[in-house]
C-alpha cells in the first residue's frame, strides 16, 4: 500500500459508521440543568476574589521563580553545562505550561464570578489589560464561539478544508498527484524533501 494511502479512518470508527446513522440524544437544555445541583449555579464575589488573589499570586511567584531560572539550573547541576542546560530548558517549559494555567479573567467574560455584572467587568478590564487583550472584543468574540460551538459552519475557530474543498478524490482512489499540488509547498513536505535530498 502506498504511503499516501495509510492515512485512513480507524477501525472503531468504522465499525460504528458501518452500524448507521448516529442519533443524539433527545435533551434539552433544560433537562440538563436540571441534573446540576442548584448550589452549583449560586456564584460568591468572595470566593471568586479569593481565586482571583490566588491565581495573581502564583503568577507573581512563576515570575519571580522564572527570573532565577538560571540560578536554579545552576545550583541544581553544580554548574555542568549539559546538564544545566537541560534543567534550564524544562523549567522554561514547565513555567510556560502553568502561567497558561493562571488565567482568571476567562471567567470575567463569562460573567461568572459575581452576581453583579459591573464586578464582572472591572474584574475582566483589568486582567485582560494585564495581557494586552481587549475585554470587551474578546468577550463579545469568545460568546459567539460558545454559541457557535459544534457547529461548523458558524463557529469562529479555525474550520480545517475538507477533501471537496481542495477537490481531492476519495482516499480509497486518490494517487500521488492528487496530493503532489496539495502538500509540495507546505513547509513539512519542503523539509522532508530537503532532508531525502541530503541525507538518502
Amino acid at each position: 500500500m502506498p504511503w499516501y494511502q495509510k492515512f485512513q479512518d480507524g477501525p472503531e470508527y468504522e465499525a460504528r459508521r458501518r452500524k448507521g446513522t448516529f442519533t443524539p440524544p433527545d435533551l434539552s437544555l433544560k433537562d440538563v440543568r436540571d441534573a446540576v445541583p442548584p448550589h452549583l449555579f449560586q456564584r460568591s464575589t468572595l470566593k471568586s476574589l479569593f481565586y482571583i488573589l490566588r491565581h495573581l499570586a502564583f503568577t507573581y511567584a512563576f515570575y519571580y521563580i522564572a527570573t532565577h531560572i538560571d540560578c536554579i539550573a545552576q545550583a541544581v547541576t553544580d554548574g555542568g553545562l549539559p546538564g544545566s542546560s537541560f534543567v534550564r530548558s524544562v523549567l522554561w517549559i514547565l513555567y510556560w505550561g502553568w502561567q497558561g494555567v493562571t488565567f482568571a479573567g476567562h471567567e470575567a467574560g463569562h460573567d461568572a464570578l459575581s452576581p453583579h455584572p459591573w464586578v464582572n467587568a472591572a474584574i475582566g478590564i483589568v486582567l485582560h489589560t494585564s495581557v494586552l487583550t481587549p475585554f470587551y472584543a474578546w468577550r463579545a468574540t469568545h460568546r459567539t464561539h460558545h454559541k457557535s460551538t459544534n457547529n461548523i459552519e458558524r463557529d469562529e475557530t479555525y474550520i480545517p478544508p475538507t477533501r471537496n474543498d481542495l477537490k481531492l478524490p476519495d482516499g480509497k482512489v486518490a494517487v500521488r498527484m492528487d496530493y503532489a499540488e496539495v502538500l509540495e509547498e507546505t513547509p513539512a513536505f519542503t523539509l522532508f524533501k530537503m532532508f531525502v535530498r541530503q541525507f538518502l
